[in-house]
């Protein structure tokens, strides 16, 4: 029981043999089974053996429920950051299918693996003592996730560099965040982080089109910030009543909803959504730094728009507001063309219906400028 080291040595074995499946399948053309069933199915596997191997040792971590909402409150404060940044870094399309039945096999492929992986990383790390383990275990899972398969058909050292700095530095900052919470937190812990970010790549209808540099500049942030505020919390006596913790919990309740509304308001799942505005092309109607409000319009309302509204839309991959101010018909769709108020020429190309994202409806002064100051900061 005690000689921690020697009774999960089989488990060690068969995640290293596990590794080596998972780079080796890679390489064939059972790629899509095994990610949809047999990685699953494998995982099921040793989180069972996970389980046999490790009970009866005891959890070392105490007040773990404001560690775990600590966390939540840290994650929705991502979550914010991050959609808030595609109003000057702009949004794409999410790659993955939105459909009924891609989501449902997304979540599938996907959520399977992620509790099966943290549930296997929880065991291993609450039972660990030594330091040296933790790193061993961090290495593994992060050997687990990188992508060996698109490694080494890189033909060149600018190619690698790219991927390692793309791809593997926020598997790495990842799964270091993860260890940690596994071993200060709980397995709550690191479902609901991991959780949360694997749902924003799966299922959020666009995101934000960062850098990389972006990217893993708030992956080191939330680690920092995790580490910094649990350190603090693991300092503290766990005297709490249960009445003051339930009043806590209804508060952070309550702040996830409306944070959770805000960042489906900012990321345009209604209606409406905010624009920062960039440039002083529509002076004086608005300037640089104001934010502007756009209805999003369908089909049949892009039909209703006349001259002297504010449209906004895309061009060669940039999104442009300036005012109509000529429509042309052909063959049943509309053609319009626009200037902004502050320019002296008329912009010199045209705006399909399928260019239109919205219309403004509304202007608040100043609002936008920290989207300014920020994107000029990283430009």
């Amino acid at each position: 029981m005690r000689d921690t080291s020697k009774r999960l040595l089989p488990l060690y074995v068969t995640l290293i043999i596990y590794l080596l499946i998972n780079t080796f399948i890679m390489f064939t053309s059972l790629n899509k089974i095994y990610i949809t069933i047999i990685n699953p199915l494998f995982l099921l596997l040793i989180a069972i053996l996970t389980h046999f191997l490790t009970t009866g040792f005891r959890n070392r971590n105490r007040n773990k429920y404001s560690k775990r909402q600590n966390v939540l409150i840290i994650v929705i404060g991502y979550c914010l950051i991050y959609y808030l940044s595609g109003l000057f870094f702009g949004f794409v399309k999410n790659s993955y299918s939105l459909s009924i039945w891609g989501i449902i096999s997304n979540f599938i492929s996907f959520f399977t693996i992620v509790i099966f992986q943290e549930f296997i990383r929880y065991k291993l790390v609450s039972v660990t003592k030594k330091k040296y383990v933790l790193y061993l275990i961090t290495l593994l899972f992060i050997m687990i996730d990188v992508d060996f398969h698109y490694l080494v058909n890189i033909d060149s050292s600018v190619m690698m560099f790219r991927y390692v700095l793309e791809s593997v530095v926020p598997i790495v900052i990842l799964n270091i965040t993860l260890t940690y919470l596994a071993y200060r937190v709980s397995l709550t812990a690191t479902l609901l982080y991991r959780g949360v970010l694997t749902a924003i790549t799966l299922f959020s209808p666009i995101l934000p089109n960062h850098e990389w540099i972006v990217t893993n500049f708030l992956y080191l942030m939330m680690l920092m910030f995790l580490v910094i505020s649990i350190d603090y919390l693991t300092m503290l006596d766990d005297r709490r009543t249960r009445k003051r913790e339930l009043r806590s919990e209804k508060s952070s309740w309550g702040f996830f909803a409306l944070a959770l509304l805000f960042i489906l308001f900012v990321i345009g799942v209604f209606k409406y959504q905010p624009i920062a505005i960039m440039s002083d092309s529509m002076y004086d109607y608005f300037a640089r730094g104001d934010a502007v409000v756009i209805e999003k319009l369908n089909a049949d309302e892009k039909k209703n728009i006349k001259v002297g509204d504010i449209l906004h839309y895309r061009h060669e991959n940039t999104y442009i507001t300036h005012r109509v101010i000529k429509i042309e018909e052909r063959d049943g769709s509309y053609v319009f063309f626009t200037k902004g108020d502050n320019n002296d020429d008329p912009d010199n190309w045209e705006v399909y219906e399928s260019d239109i994202n919205g219309i403004i409806r509304f202007r608040i002064k100043y609002v936008g400028w920290p989207s300014v100051w920020l994107y000029e900061l990283l430009s």
